[in-house]
């Protein structure tokens, strides 16, 4: 018996299929889609970061001011502290900021006020309160 052959026709013959080269558009949008959503998340975090980052560095300069001006007011002999009242500016620098000093004085106790307002306003001033007694020069049984 022989086989008969079957010669392909329309009906019976496989499909054909296209080679395809390189990235369609479609994969090509998807893509930039999910990259640029990818970008945006990141530059969103990296912001905030930047933003903590330079209030806590503005903070910390603030600390560093706050003891610098503590120490220079410790400094001062007590009979002196009247004369370092005011207001101060300081526009230069890391740390632009305004001193306020108010010095009271009841009996032999000094009492130094110090307010810092930074010029960034993202901080808010400080307030630091000095005690300092003036010392009794003299025989005290006189």
């Amino acid at each position: 018996m022989m086989r008969r052959r079957v010669l392909p026709n329309r009906d019976n013959a496989a499909p054909r299929t296209r080679r395809r080269r390189g990235a369609g558009l479609a994969e090509l949008l998807l893509a930039m889609v999910i990259f640029s959503l990818l970008a945006a998340s990141y530059a969103a975090v990296t912001l905030r970061y930047a933003t903590r980052m330079k209030t806590i560095s503005a903070g910390a300069a603030r600390s560093a001011a706050l003891s610098e001006y503590i120490n220079r007011l410790m400094a001062v002999p007590v009979d002196s502290l009247p004369g370092r009242a005011g207001t101060f500016t300081t526009s230069t620098g890391a740390f632009p900021n305004t001193r306020t000093i108010t010095v009271t004085l009841s009996g032999s106790t000094y009492t130094v006020r110090l307010v810092l307002t930074p010029s960034f306003t993202a901080i808010k001033p400080d307030t630091v309160t000095l005690t300092r007694i003036k010392r009794y020069e003299g025989n005290p049984l006189t």
